[in-house]
């Protein structure tokens, strides 16, 4: 069986394990000194129900190791999942559960040929990649991705250049996609219903948690409104 073949056999299987929050740690969290102190009760509150990504733009990658290093091991123990965008290299090193490409990252069947050459255990990898536009969704079958994240869909400080794209554009992305959807920018868990009510499995947060006093306790409300929302 192909490398390619090896791993989504095994994540097609678990599409339904996949978190619904995923929250970014970006460079001030990860070159901060206390990064465990503040990634640690994230993971923690979040068990199993949420992602953390590693989305490095300046730290160096012995730093990026470092800390993906550390984030796998704690992840493993609260079931959480461990995501280092855009480095191939430095997920599997690490023993990450996921890689998350951006659009000018490598395509996701050169990742995915990559990783079952060089690891036996990458076979769960999860892998994403950000798309931009409702009709790039039709660009991904299921047999390469696990999931996409779209944005961005409110104003959000962190891409000011971008035109919010707005609920409509999500609605037509989960229609025309074969993998869960996630949604990202300026989601907000006052916002957070009306994104779900478009189809979306997910939400991708960053200044949503790290902005708060208490990121744990934010990630608690945003983990509520999803309960809610799931409850039949």
């Amino acid at each position: 069986m192909s490398g390619i073949a090896s791993i989504k056999r095994v994540s097609e299987e678990s599409t339904t394990d996949l978190p619904r929050l995923h929250v970014i740690a970006g460079d001030g969290i990860i070159s901060a000194a206390d990064y465990r102190e503040r990634i640690g009760p994230v993971l923690r509150v979040g068990g199993r129900s949420i992602a953390v990504h590693l989305r490095a733009r300046t730290v160096h990658a012995a730093r990026l190791f470092e800390v993906a290093l550390w984030l796998a091991q704690c992840a493993r123990k609260t079931g959480s999942l461990a995501v280092v965008n855009d480095r191939l290299d430095v997920a599997l090193a690490a023993g990450a559960g996921g890689i998350h490409l951006r659009e000018d990252s490598l395509p996701p069947e050169d990742v995915l040929q990559v990783a079952g050459s060089v690891a036996a255990d990458a076979r769960g990898l999860r892998v994403g990649r950000s798309i931009h536009d409702a009709r790039q969704a039709a660009m991904y079958p299921a047999d390469r991705l696990d999931y996409l994240v779209l944005g961005t869909v409110y104003a959000t400080p962190s891409h000011p250049e971008r035109e919010p794209l707005g609920l409509p554009a999500v609605a037509d992305t989960v229609r025309l996609a074969s993998v869960p959807v996630l949604a990202i920018g300026g989601i907000v868990p006052a916002t957070l219903p009306s994104v779900l009510s478009a189809g979306v499995h997910g939400a991708v947060v960053l200044s949503g948690v790290w902005a708060a006093d208490r990121p744990s306790d934010a990630v608690s409300r945003y983990l509520e409104v999803l309960d809610k929302e799931a409850a039949p």
